[in-house]
C-alpha cells in the first residue's frame, strides 16, 4: 500500500475502522446464527480462508498491494466467524470430557510438531 502512495497515517485509519466495525459484526453474527446451523458458519470459515489464500497468492505485480488488502479483509471478517468453533465444541463434547477434549486440543500440535521437525532434522543430517 505504501509503494503506490498511502500514507502511514491513511494505513492506520483503513485498518482501524476494518477493526472497530468488526465489532458489532462480530454480535450480528451471534445473533444470525442463534437462526442458522452452526455447521453452516464453520463451512464459511474454510471457505473465506480459502478466498484468502488465493487473494495472496495473486499478490504480485501492480496489482499486489489490493490484492493484499483484500486478503487482510477477507481474514478480518472470517475472525468474526471464530467463537462459532467454541460453540460448535460446547455443543458436541460432553461437559464432563470437556477438559480432557482441550488438553489433547493442545497436545496433538505439539506432537505433530515435534515429529514432523524432528524428521526433517534427521533427514537434512543424515
Amino acid at each position: 500500500m505504501f509503494i503506490i502512495g498511502y500514507t502511514v497515517l491513511e494505513v492506520g485509519i483503513t485498518f482501524t475502522l476494518v477493526h472497530v466495525l468488526s465489532i458489532p459484526a462480530t454480535y450480528a453474527v451471534g445473533k444470525l446464527f442463534d437462526k442458522i446451523a452452526i455447521r453452516h458458519g464453520l463451512v464459511l470459515i474454510d471457505a473465506l480462508d480459502g478466498v484468502s489464500a488465493v487473494l495472496y497468492g495473486l499478490a504480485y505485480g501492480p496489482i499486489a498491494p489490493l490484492m493484499l488488502f483484500l486478503g487482510l479483509l477477507v481474514d478480518d471478517i472470517t475472525r468474526i466467524f471464530y467463537p462459532l468453533y467454541q460453540t460448535a465444541e460446547r455443543i458436541l463434547y460432553p461437559e464432563d470430557k470437556m477438559e480432557e477434549v482441550f488438553a489433547w486440543h493442545m497436545r496433538l500440535p505439539e506432537m505433530s510438531q515435534l515429529i514432523g521437525f524432528g524428521t526433517v532434522s534427521c533427514l537434512w543430517v543424515f
